[in-house]
């Protein structure tokens, strides 16, 4: 795949959201949505990755991993570990032993399980660790998505396991809806109710809009305002009070499905080189 330089702009958006969201909360009420932004960037690059490299009879489970592993762990590493040095001299004694437990969740991507077995995200906002719950999700995606791919092509087409994603995605939805309502803490960190805005992202892969700028043709720059509009409102108009993901969620993730599909290459919004060195 040829470097996408409106999907990096689309992670400056993200990122830019949720860092404004951690340091003012009122000026970007629904900046945690950024999460929601790059899940589905993630699920669409992987897809491409995976679906390639099984068509091709190419795809390796270890380097996938090693690759994954090579991108996450050396930086996460180096956060831990500078927390625990300053946690050393700075920390009481019991928050270093909580610290030293994220820590290892963290480092062993689960740390998603162990913050949905205490207070929810907008309350748990001092742990230095809280945002390792979405590397972890992440990384249960990255384990699962292409040992399930492989298996269904044993005995399936290719158009058959689109198909499948498909129905995974629609599945996933449904049960986060319906889990947002019951089950809020679990549905927020936990990969079931989360996996449907990376499938989301796979979907852009496997089903790619015909688009122009013609008059006969859905006009990509049409989209990619649409989406970033999503995105936007998605910032200012939600906030923690909103329940979430549930459907709430598919506004920031159906906007990042819209620019994507638009590919915008040279676009002034997403390409600009603001956002590509951010």
């Amino acid at each position: 795949m040829n470097f996408r330089k409106d999907i990096n702009g689309l992670r400056a958006i993200a990122v830019i959201a949720v860092v404004i969201f951690h340091f003012y909360p009122t000026a970007l009420p629904g900046g945690f949505a950024g999460v929601d932004v790059f899940f589905v960037i993630s699920g669409f690059l992987m897809t491409s990755i995976i679906f390639k490299g099984v068509e091709n009879k190419s795809l390796s489970l270890i380097k996938f991993y090693i690759a994954r592993a090579n991108r996450i762990i050396p930086s996460l590493a180096v956060l831990c570990l500078i927390l625990l040095v300053f946690g050393y001299f700075f920390l009481a004694a019991l928050d270093y032993k909580v610290l030293g437990r994220d820590v290892a969740t963290s480092m062993l991507f689960v740390s998603n399980f162990m913050f949905s077995m205490r207070e929810g995200y907008f309350e748990t906002a001092d742990n230095f660790l809280l945002h390792t719950w979405s590397l972890s999700a992440e990384w249960q995606f990255y384990i699962i998505y292409p040992i399930v791919i492989m298996m269904l092509n044993r005995y399936m087409s290719i158009l058959r396991i689109k198909r499948v994603v498909v129905f995974l995605f629609l599945m996933s939805f449904i049960l986060s809806v319906f889990a947002t309502q019951y089950w809020p803490k679990e549905s927020y960190f936990l990969l079931p109710t989360r996996s449907w805005e990376m499938l989301l992202g796979g979907l852009a892969f496997l089903y790619p809009l015909k688009l122009n700028n013609d008059k006969f043709y859905v006009n990509k720059n049409f989209l990619e305002i649409l989406g970033l509009g999503l995105i936007v409102c998605s910032y200012f108009f939600f906030s923690k009070f909103n329940p979430w993901p549930g459907y709430f969620a598919f506004f920031p993730t159906i906007g990042t499905w819209l620019i994507i599909q638009s590919y915008q290459q040279n676009s002034h919004i997403t390409g600009n080189f603001i956002f590509q060195k951010i």
